[in-house]
C-alpha cells in the first residue's frame, strides 16, 4: 500500500514523517519544509529505497531554494495526481 506522506515543517514533523516513510512511499515536501533541502546532510537521503521525494516548486521558489537531483520540484496538477495515485495520504504538521 503506497502512502504520499507531506509534511510543511522541518524539524519534529519532518523527523515524525521520515520515521513513518516505507519503501514504496513518497514524500512531498511543502511550505518551510522544502529548507530541509538547504542542509549540507539531508536526512532525506537515509530513506527506504524505492522512496521518492518531491518538492512543490512554489514553495521553494518562495524560499530561494534550488531543487536539484535526486529531488523533483513538481506543481500543484502534480500534487494532485499524486494524491490520487496513493492509496493514503498522510499530513505531518
Amino acid at each position: 500500500m503506497s502512502t504520499l506522506h507531506t509534511t510543511n515543517k522541518p524539524g519534529q514533523a519532518l523527523e515524525l514523517c521520515l520515521r513513518a516513510v516505507a519503501s514504496g512511499d513518497s514524500v512531498l515536501l511543502i511550505e518551510d519544509a522544502v529548507y530541509e533541502l538547504l542542509s549540507p546532510v539531508t536526512r532525506l537521503n537515509a530513506l527506504p529505497d524505492g522512496c521518492s521525494i518531491y518538492v512543490l516548486d512554489i514553495d521553494a521558489k518562495a524560499r530561494g531554494v534550488k531543487v536539484s537531483e535526486p529531488f523533483e520540484a513538481i506543481n500543484y496538477d502534480r500534487f494532485v495526481s499524486l494524491c490520487v495515485d496513493n492509496e493514503k495520504v498522510l499530513s505531518w504538521f
